[in-house]
């Protein structure tokens, strides 16, 4: 079945296939408006393993095992974006052994070239958290300047060691 308008641009129903699925007598079944056209709201989430390394903080040599990742959330609609939070977790033997000293996250955005044109730097982090990197929220509604990716990075102690993007497109 299919509903059409008489402008040029058509909507179409497609049906869904119940062919091999067995129903009760009373089956009850809820069709949801969609949303009005351009204004689908959008979030995505998504985690990057952190690779281990090791580095020096405070004279004490530090090493990071595998079993840490960075976690990237945001939220929004086309090239808005209402929220972003970003953090990293450990689990297993890391979750007793990674430490994380002199952490920032930072989140870059990058046009469909993949040339960054916009980086915010997350506050500094001086102390030193075992098996986590707090969640870093930017809740400020703002606007990107193209679509193509928002990224989010983490640092430690000044060296970039993961990043974890959401693609931005119309």
């Amino acid at each position: 079945m299919a509903n059409t308008s008489s402008n040029s641009s058509e909507v179409f129903d497609v049906p869904s296939d119940y062919e091999d699925e067995q129903f009760t007598d009373d089956l009850v079944i809820e069709e949801l408006p969609s949303e009005p056209a351009g204004v689908t709201p959008r979030s995505a989430g998504g985690s990057t393993p952190v690779d281990s390394f090791s580095y020096e903080a405070g004279g004490i040599s530090i090493s990071v095992p595998t079993g840490c990742f960075l976690n990237h959330y945001i939220e929004g609609s086309g090239k808005r974006i209402t929220a972003q939070r970003a953090g990293v977790d450990c689990g297993g033997p890391a979750a007793l052994l990674a430490k994380f000293c002199n952490t920032r996250i930072e989140y870059h955005y990058a046009n469909t070239s993949n040339k960054t044109y916009k980086v915010v730097k997350g506050p500094l982090n001086t102390s030193c958290k075992t098996g986590q990197v707090p969640m870093w929220s930017r809740d400020t509604d703002h606007t990107l300047a193209h679509y193509g990716k928002a990224c989010a990075q983490l640092f430690v102690n000044g060296k970039r060691r993961s990043v974890q993007c959401h693609y931005i497109s119309s």
